[in-house]
């Protein structure tokens, strides 16, 4: 049990940077890792050992998706399968926008592509991790990370100006 509760504490950052872009802010995101952590330790039998991250991961998107189907206000998107396609977003605009700026604008996202983004780019888990987590199709990782990468470019795009600087 100890080993188990000393793994859980390393993922507590990790658990919190995700928490923050699903609940959009502070409060709930730590409502969001607490109940994460409650139900790790309850369901801590069920873990097969690997990829702790992952199955963390899974049960805050399932404890976030409970929240809002009580709310009543679940986002549904339609998505399609893309052929995985080479992507220099993140060297398009990382030299031209702060980071201050694209946190903004990743919570204009909805918080499935906030998530992609969050578990691809900031956590840099591979297609396969992410799939694991998310209990989803790599096919389906890589087409709503494309998404969430165009969606992303499209507002930053409107707050780069012609010189460069940002609006």
């Amino acid at each position: 049990m100890r080993d188990f509760e000393s793994q859980l504490r390393r993922e507590l950052p990790t658990l919190f940077r995700v928490a923050k872009r699903l609940a959009r802010n502070a409060e709930e995101a730590e409502d969001l890792v607490g109940q994460t952590l409650y139900s790790a330790c309850k369901a801590q039998k069920s873990f097969d050992g690997q990829y702790l991250r992952s199955w963390l991961i899974r049960i805050m998107r399932n404890e976030f998706n409970t929240v809002l189907r009580r709310e009543g206000s679940r986002p549904t998107l339609v998505l399609e399968e893309h052929e995985s396609v080479v992507d220099p977003f993140w060297d398009e605009v990382s030299w031209r926008v702060d980071a201050e700026t694209i946190l903004r604008e990743l919570q204009n996202l909805s918080s499935e592509h906030r998530l992609i983004i969050q578990l691809c780019d900031v956590e840099e888990m591979s297609y396969e991790e992410a799939a694991a987590a998310l209990e989803i199709p790599l096919g389906t990782v890589r087409s709503r990370l494309f998404r969430a990468r165009a969606k992303l470019r499209d507002h930053l795009a409107g707050r780069i100006t012609v010189e460069g600087g940002v609006r």
